[in-house]
């Protein structure tokens, strides 16, 4: 007989091993997933990982699931979770999940946020069930064509902080967390400026590249800056593209700058506490 699931604070394990327990969790998912621990630890450090807050669920001591939770001020976010398939469909996704929001409030946060792959049914349906409400769809483009690079001395390099700072102060905006100016600055990656008013943040390793967001100054929207921006960084970067993480109200923009939209997205989910 298997004893009880018993839940652990994840600061009691490395990054490495986080990676291969997430790894290990995801068997078997709509999507296949892997991490190695130096990415686990660059991307979820980016992210604001709470090694406190994130959960590992072991029985008879090994982990069966895991939960990583990054926060920011009193906002939180479920960054990754994931079963193994023996707890699956017995009703412990939605047990851990009470369990994460409960300490969500406990800790004093109002908003939890979290990103749901369209297909994955089941984990829709266990997020709804938990209160969470989809806030936009988010997709991803890969730039389909591009022609000899000329450098013309348009796109300045500058240093990523320029960049989320102009971001920061930007109160009109509201970006999904993986684009959002705190988790960007601290990824590996080069910041480029066009004309001192459109940015780009692009991550060079590992191979091929990827746009990781855009940023023009307000005064300066509307007049082609951004798709210029995109049509330079195609040509410097063949086979450019982006994560699954860019709103989708920026496919006409991406799509007129050479680039096709990816068939894998997410929705944004929203829980107020």
């Amino acid at each position: 007989m298997h004893n009880k699931v018993m839940s652990n604070a994840a600061a009691n394990w490395n990054s490495y091993q986080l990676a291969e327990i997430l790894s290990h969790c995801f068997e078997g998912y709509l999507v296949p997933f892997t991490i190695d621990g130096e990415t686990f630890a660059s991307r979820f450090s980016a992210e604001d990982i709470s090694f406190n807050d994130s959960r590992v669920w072991t029985q008879d001591g090994e982990p069966k699931a895991l939960a990583i939770i990054t926060r920011r001020g009193q906002t939180s976010r479920l960054a990754a979770f994931a079963l193994r398939p023996e707890l699956r469909g017995q009703g412990f996704g939605k047990q851990f999940m009470q369990q994460l929001i409960n300490e969500a409030r406990a800790r004093g946060d109002k908003k939890m946020w979290l990103e749901v792959i369209v297909g994955n049914d089941g984990g829709l349906a266990l997020y709804e069930r938990m209160g969470f409400v989809r806030q936009q769809t988010l997709v991803g483009f890969n730039a389909v064509n591009s022609t000899l690079f000329t450098e013309t001395g348009e796109l300045q390099e500058i240093d990523p902080m320029v960049m989320a700072k102009k971001m920061m102060t930007d109160s009109g905006q509201r970006l999904p967390w993986l684009t959002a100016p705190e988790t960007l600055y601290k990824l590996p990656g080069k910041a480029y400026v066009l004309n001192d008013v459109a940015y780009a943040m692009v991550a060079t390793s590992p191979q091929p590249p990827r746009v990781r967001m855009l940023y023009v100054e307000p005064t300066a929207r509307g007049q082609g800056q951004a798709k210029k921006l995109l049509t330079l960084l195609r040509e410097r970067f063949p086979g450019i593209f982006t994560a699954t993480a860019i709103p989708e109200s920026f496919a006409p923009l991406f799509e007129s700058s050479g680039f096709r939209q990816d068939p894998c997205t997410q929705y944004e989910m929203l829980l107020n506490l």
